[in-house]
């Protein structure tokens, strides 16, 4: 499939996971990217198997809580590519946290990194968007911010508010043409899901691998989400099928939370 044929895609946390996973998915339909990770190698690596496809490929350090990075993301990228037509606005943090030891510092990087950083992204690229009155923006959000979130609360927080801006952003970019919607991924088998999975094995006081079968027993469809499954979702909201959908909030997850 080339339906992004030449089109340029955006995506942060691009280095690995679900992130990784977009960025593969997007190049093997066509797309040009740009990687973005606050790691360098990492953004290398996923500009390499991107390059491997034989689609162009960016590899950017950025450190999305910084306004001076996301700015030069921006310049650098419309400097080669002259446009952004699909962000995946993915970059995210978790700790696994009991209520009462969450302390502010955890609180702001939590927050920064998942809310804060996720909205000034966002803002940067839309104002691209706007000139050329087209573009579709991918948020990642999580179930987390539909459901309460025992053990990382700031996690939760911080995704529900992803939700909330989604909605907010797609009233203020409808009449420019640019559709925004998330993505709220179940548990999914990534470093981020497997942490938080072996915090909730240590509660129960029991072995990952029977943490990680309780958590599958708790999934209609039986199994843990892939990151391409997340990666499918991103590539339908992006695509032209997609153009009627804005200020939606999809749950990617098996049938684990139904609402």
């Amino acid at each position: 499939m080339t339906q992004f044929t030449d089109r340029i895609v955006l995506i942060t946390g691009a280095g690995r996971g679900i992130g990784r996973a977009m960025a593969l998915r997007f190049a093997r339909e066509g797309a040009q990217i740009v990687a973005v990770d606050i790691e360098p190698a990492l953004a290398e690596s996923t500009a390499a198997a991107v390059q491997e496809l034989g689609r162009q490929c960016l590899p950017l350090k950025v450190d999305v809580t910084q306004q001076a990075d996301i700015q030069r993301m921006v310049t650098q990228t419309i400097d080669q590519f002259k446009r952004i037509d699909v962000l995946c606005n993915n970059a995210g943090v978790l700790r696994f946290q009991e209520m009462f030891d969450i302390n502010e510092a955890d609180w702001d990087f939590v927050l920064d990194v998942n809310t804060k950083g996720a909205f000034f992204v966002m803002q940067a690229v839309a104002r691209e968007m706007v000139k050329r009155r087209s573009g579709k923006i991918v948020n990642t959000a999580s179930i987390s911010g539909k459901q309460p979130e025992p053990y990382f609360v700031h996690y939760g927080v911080s995704k529900a508010g992803v939700i909330s801006m989604t909605k907010s952003a797609a009233v203020v970019l409808a009449p420019h043409n640019i559709n925004v919607n998330a993505i709220c991924p179940g548990a999914t088998i990534t470093d981020m899901s497997l942490m938080a999975t072996a915090g909730r094995a240590k509660i129960m006081g029991i072995p990952l691998d029977e943490a990680i079968k309780t958590r599958e027993a708790q999934i209609p469809i039986g199994r843990r989400n892939q990151p391409d499954d997340i990666a499918a979702m991103a590539a339908f909201l992006a695509s032209s099928d997609a153009d009627q959908i804005t200020g939606q909030a999809f749950n990617v997850d098996g049938g684990l939370l139904m609402c």
